[in-house]
């Protein structure tokens, strides 16, 4: 039986409070947002404190927030390697996808970030000026999900699939499109059950992302790739990434196709994962459900925690 490290996606407003003391504490934390500032020409405050340092448009705030996420993931890996605690298995949704790649060798970090802070995060504008946004959704599991956003839902698409909440009576989806039409479900379900979000004005892994799935296709095929070098579970399909032109697929793939936290963690369950460590402020703790134990290492106190989790459960640490 096996531990799995999964990132996950990009939080607008996620709190810097833990990897903020995993900076003071840990110089090779201090190294890699150190290299971070140096590839993308920001300096280390603005990406610490991504939520209140970025300035600029909401363009530049978007990827601000992305590569400071995704420093902060990759710092906190280092911290647990550096302990021994290895995964045989790693994953993640969406920017959580991309870091997982670069961890499991796949592409190196300075591409990584260069893609990530290059990445087409502007708004396509569309026929008649319709506003986008995203919405979450806890749909009832006597409710068939595609009542949300199935054919007869016009502006609304799945953007991702989290699965089950702990008490496993609603699934959690992240649904995206035209901001009016989001409103209209919204009143329309239960009472409730569906939230438009404020903060979100792009229709994040859905067909009206053509444009940048483009862009981004075009960005990719400059960057080399190679074979990952640990399993490697697709949050798109349920799939282990294998080559790198698999990989290579799903970082653009990624900008307008749903997510789904299923697909990965049952490519987790297949592959032996006894247990999960979710790397850094990406997912809400205990919000969603997974069919084995997942701790949350997102500040320095949740090290033990992880490390106590790995000896009671028994689970397989691989070798350097």
């Amino acid at each position: 039986m096996a531990l799995a490290f999964i990132f996950g996606s990009n939080q607008f407003n996620y709190q810097p409070d833990g990897i903020l003391q995993f900076y003071d504490e840990n110089a090779s934390v201090r190294d890699t947002f150190q290299h971070v500032a140096k590839w993308t020409g920001l300096d280390v405050d603005t990406l610490l404190r991504a939520d209140v340092a970025a300035e600029g448009s909401p363009e530049h705030q978007v990827r601000v927030n992305l590569v400071g996420l995704a420093a902060a993931q990759l710092s906190i890996h280092d911290i647990l390697v550096e302990k021994g605690i290895r995964p045989a298995m790693v994953g993640g949704l969406s920017l959580g996808g991309l870091v997982a790649s670069c961890v499991a060798g796949a592409v190196s970090r300075e591409d990584l970030i260069s893609l990530l802070f290059r990445g087409n995060q502007r708004l396509e504008p569309h026929e008649g000026g319709r506003a986008q946004g995203a919405a979450t959704v806890f749909a009832p599991l006597a409710v068939d999900p595609e009542w949300y956003y199935g054919e007869q839902r016009e502006g609304v698409w799945l953007g991702g699939d989290f699965g089950l909440e702990p008490t496993g009576r609603s699934r959690v989806l992240m649904l995206a499109g035209f901001r009016d039409a989001l409103e209209k479900l919204r009143d329309e379900a239960p009472e409730h059950t569906v939230t438009v979000s404020e903060d979100v004005n792009i229709a994040v892994h859905t067909p009206l992302r053509a444009a940048a799935l483009e862009e981004t296709r075009r960005q990719v095929s400059e960057v080399p790739f190679s074979d990952p070098q640990l399993k490697l579970c697709s949050s798109i399909e349920q799939k282990v990434l294998t080559t790198a032109g698999e990989v290579r697929e799903m970082f653009y793939r990624n900008v307008a196709e749903p997510m789904s936290n299923v697909h990965m963690y049952e490519g987790m369950k297949s592959n032996g994962a006894q247990l999960a460590l979710v790397v850094g402020p990406s997912l809400i703790k205990d919000l969603l459900k997974f069919p084995f134990p997942v701790g949350y290492v997102d500040n320095p106190g949740a090290i033990p925690e992880a490390i106590s989790a790995i000896f009671e459960h028994g689970v397989e640490i691989q070798d350097d």
